[in-house]
């Protein structure tokens, strides 16, 4: 459902079998491969009004999306950035408890934890595959 409401979608599955079903694609979408495969059939893409399509990326666009991970983990996921917006929303409610101290993990569920692996190990295989 997540990929009918987009008006981007990145593909990047390793896999020579996996096949975005380009009826899922709205019209003036833009779809991005970043896998070594092409994981979407052009042709029936193509039929999609508006649609861009980028079937490849260089090794900068793969190594520039490496680096706005490791920065969206910095300025929004790092444990002591999660802390302070912690320390910061208890101080906006009133102060908070002398001695007390409250911790969160880094990560909001297990599939934030799936995600950021999976993306880097795709982003990794597309670096050394291109090689």
């Amino acid at each position: 459902s997540c990929v009918r409401k987009s008006s981007v979608v990145v593909t990047g599955v390793p896999t020579k079998a996996y096949r975005l079903p380009t009826e899922w694609i709205q019209p003036d979408t833009t779809v991005v491969n970043v896998a070594s495969f092409k994981n979407v059939d052009e042709e029936s893409l193509w039929k999609v009004p508006g649609v861009t399509y980028v079937p490849m990326v260089g090794k900068v666009t793969v190594a520039m999306l490496e680096r706005n991970l490791v920065r969206l983990y910095e300025n929004f996921h790092h444990p002591d950035v999660r802390l302070k917006a912690v320390g910061d929303e208890e101080e906006a409610e009133g102060g908070t408890e002398v001695g007390k101290i409250t911790t969160i993990p880094w990560y909001g569920s297990a599939l934030q934890i799936y995600t950021a692996a999976a993306v880097t190990a795709l982003l990794a295989l597309t670096v050394t595959r291109s090689k």
